[in-house]
């Protein structure tokens, strides 16, 4: 089984969402499961300057698999009147892979998008 462009951008996605909630989630979850990791709780609050770069490289790269995967070829059937290759045929694993990762990174870029807000809610 072969890497597409499209798999590739939605693992950079969910890697970018990790990276962005790393500040909060992370610690969060480690005090829930009981792990404590001494100085490391330093160096993930130390991510936090960085998290809208990460979220930014997610999104973009998310919404270039979402362009991939779905709208390539509608953009090239209605606006450019250009006749795409529509096969019969099942949808390949990997095409049918590359659609779960991509969602999977958007709901882990919205999820780590808007945890640092809705936390001081829960608590």
């Amino acid at each position: 089984m072969s890497i597409n462009k499209e798999t590739i951008s939605g693992t950079i996605g969910t890697l970018a969402a990790l990276l962005g909630a790393s500040c909060c989630i992370l610690p969060t979850l480690l005090v829930i499961f009981g792990i404590s990791l001494g100085s490391a709780g330093g160096f993930f609050s130390n991510l936090e300057a960085y998290r809208w770069l990460f979220l930014g490289i997610g999104y973009l790269s998310v919404g270039y698999s979402i362009y991939s995967l779905y709208l390539k070829n509608w953009i090239k059937r209605k606006i450019f009147n250009k006749p795409s290759i529509n096969c019969a045929c099942k949808e390949n694993k990997l095409n049918k892979f590359s659609k779960i990762i991509t969602w999977i990174s958007l709901f882990l870029l919205i999820v780590a998008t808007f945890y640092p807000y809705i936390l001081p809610l829960i608590f």
